[in-house]
């Protein structure tokens, strides 16, 4: 399989609702979930080229051709990696200050991963100089008019990427051409935006770099091939996603996971009001997984409008922990 890294930049503030959160209107998360990403490229490829186009691209996503990561963040020409869910055995006495900030840390650098891994048997990790946040959250007030009655204000969660932050994921591709068909349907979501509120002009992005890494440029990027090559236990799971009932037993056997509720709404065009999704648990990007597994793409529709697909195939990376 042949890996791709599409770094992304947006222009706009972003509005990534958590659908773990009764309030998601009001706040915003700082990344996408693959589940996310895949739902807009479905609704970008339906736009673009019609149903037989969707089908193709759902098909390549169920026979495993065709995976993607959750999106993560970058600072300048740095690339993050979720910081692992496992626990630290090391015994050394850490100043307070050092232990809060590195228990506070979401992400880990690439090239600091092998020091963060080591940190947990022995010694103690020291972070590197980076921000203390990718971007600043705020809110915005909105007003919702009804047609009859008083106009109605209400606020919604908003983020926006520092000028030198942004978002990035990997895909696998085993098809020829497929990342160039990706790339395109990248730009022309870029154009319409992601995440909620796009109708209000939130969460255009423009990709500012494509790279293979089959073919990795620098010491980051053959990294993360190595990483991504490597067949091996413990496996970092990089994207949120759910193993098929007959998988659950040997996917969670000596894992350290966490749990993340993924539900929301589907638009559909056969209907007025938007349709609300089968809600699932999937296993968090950063678990450490001791066995591999395939996932699936379920489909979550709760009624026989049409399907509505949820991403659930994982990219899993062999590392040293």
């Amino acid at each position: 399989m042949n890996y791709f890294l599409f770094k992304l930049q947006f222009d706009t503030a972003v509005h990534f609702g958590g659908s773990d959160s009764a309030l998601s209107l009001y706040t915003s998360e700082e990344t996408l979930r693959a589940d996310t990403l895949f739902s807009a490229l479905c609704h970008e490829t339906l736009v673009q080229q019609g149903e037989a186009a969707l089908e193709r691209l759902c098909e390549s996503v169920r026979q495993g051709k065709l995976l993607f990561s959750d999106t993560m963040p970058w600072y300048d020409k740095t690339f993050y990696l979720p910081k692992p869910i496992a626990a630290s055995e090391s015994t050394e006495e850490v100043e307070t200050t050092l232990r809060k900030k590195v228990k506070k840390m979401a992400w880990i650098p690439v090239l600091a991963f092998d020091r963060y891994a080591k940190s947990l048997h022995a010694g103690h990790f020291t972070p590197d100089d980076q921000p203390e946040s990718f971007g600043t959250h705020y809110e915005q007030t909105k007003a919702k008019i009804p047609a009859q009655g008083d106009t109605k204000p209400y606020q919604v969660g908003l983020f926006r990427f520092a000028p030198n932050c942004g978002l990035y994921f990997i895909c696998g591709v085993s098809e020829s051409g497929q990342d160039k068909k990706l790339h395109a349907l990248l730009e022309g979501l870029g154009v319409t935006g992601i995440g909620g509120r796009v109708s209000t002009g939130y969460g255009k992005f423009h990709v500012v770099q494509k790279l293979c890494l089959n073919t990795p440029p620098d010491a980051q990027t053959k990294w993360l091939r190595r990483a991504l090559a490597a067949n091996r236990a413990p496996y970092l799971l990089l994207t949120t996603s759910l193993p098929q009932v007959d998988e659950l037993d040997s996917a969670l056997k000596d894992a350290s996971f966490q749990l993340v509720r993924r539900s929301g709404f589907m638009a559909s065009d056969c209907v007025e009001t938007p349709l609300k999704k089968k809600t699932q648990y999937a296993l968090a990007a950063g678990s450490v997984l001791q066995h591999p597994y395939q996932g699936a793409l379920y489909d979550v529709s709760l009624t026989d409008t049409h399907p509505a697909y949820r991403y659930s195939k994982p990219i899993l990376m062999g590392v040293t922990l």
